[in-house]
């Protein structure tokens, strides 16, 4: 079983995906199918909710990538929302937040 629960649903022309728990190397390709799946039911606008979010290393960040790509390829955007101080660190080290948007809430990034 996977430490990483991810629930995907429609909001005003987005798609939200909520991540919760802990996203490492052993679940990356579970967040890969997700978000795949994701993109195709709900749209190429996205807004990943990291609030809860406990950790994240360069397993997830690789997928979260490549979902910015591919989501931006297809005329859509990727938007991160309320990262934990952890998770916004691992964003900050790897200069990811410069290239992917990221806001402080989920409601800043559906209002956005």
């Amino acid at each position: 079983m996977s430490a990483l629960d991810l629930a995907a649903r429609s909001d005003g022309g987005r798609t939200v995906v909520r991540l919760r728990g802990e996203l490492d190397f052993a679940c990356s390709e579970d967040l890969r199918r997700g978000l795949d799946e994701a993109r195709r039911e709900h749209g190429e606008h996205l807004v990943l909710d990291l609030a809860e979010l406990e950790f994240m290393d360069t397993g997830g960040l690789s997928v979260i990538v490549a979902c910015f790509k591919a989501a931006t390829a297809a005329g859509g955007s990727l938007t991160l929302a309320g990262p934990r101080p952890v998770v916004r660190r691992a964003l900050e080290i790897t200069g990811l937040h410069r290239r992917i948007p990221v806001t402080a809430t989920l409601q800043e990034a559906l209002t956005g």
